[in-house]
């Protein structure tokens, strides 16, 4: 007999959310210490729109890799 427990797949949902969470936090911190770029093309953006923007850019590449995480992990044989 084989007392080999079966895998069980990890489940997507926490991977997705921890990755958007840890983006956002990523990329709203780069987003409000950053440098400002503005110098020099005579356009001034409002830091909270920057901020915002990069919060969003940040969510969603971080829940891409959080999924990409959980792929792998589910491949694995």
């Amino acid at each position: 007999m084989s007392t080999k427990r079966p895998r069980s797949n990890p489940k997507p949902l926490p991977f997705v959310a921890t990755g958007a969470i840890v983006g956002f936090i990523v990329f709203g911190v780069i987003s409000w210490i950053g440098p400002n770029r503005n110098e020099g093309f005579d356009i001034t953006y409002d830091p909270s729109a920057a901020l915002g923007y990069m919060s969003v850019l940040g969510l969603l590449l971080g829940a891409l890799v959080g999924a990409v995480v959980v792929a792998l992990l589910t491949y694995r044989k």
